[in-house]
């Protein structure tokens, strides 16, 4: 009887093992989805500020094109072909930038 007894104990200690190990890992496993999903999320929001970094400076330099363009108009008293290319140029970066913008408030409206 006694063997019968300790083999009874045994059994549950193992089934309790087992249990223990299977929610143990549960946890983890719980855990690795969150942690893949706020990686994502991560990843997402850097390729978004990556973008408009690069809009922003495409924007900046066109700018920056203008005012020189602008300068120089000045200076010779004349408008030249400069100016109208930095017009277009300008006018195509912020037109790229906004559509951008415009982009990302769309999809944060959605999202909600």
């Amino acid at each position: 009887m006694e063997g019968i007894a300790y083999a009874v104990i045994g059994g549950i200690f193992l089934l309790a093992q087992g249990v223990t190990v299977a929610i143990i890992a549960g946890m983890f496993g719980r855990e690795d989805k969150k942690r893949k999903e706020e990686n994502e999320k991560i990843e997402k929001r850097a390729s978004i500020r990556a973008e408009e970094s690069r809009l922003a400076m495409r924007l900046m330099s066109a700018n920056t094109s203008l005012a020189v363009a602008t300068g120089l108009a000045l200076k010779e008293g004349r408008t030249n072909g400069k100016m109208e290319l930095a017009l277009t140029e300008a006018g195509i970066a912020q037109a790229d930038y906004f559509a951008f913008i415009n982009g990302i408030a769309s999809a944060q409206m959605s999202s909600e």
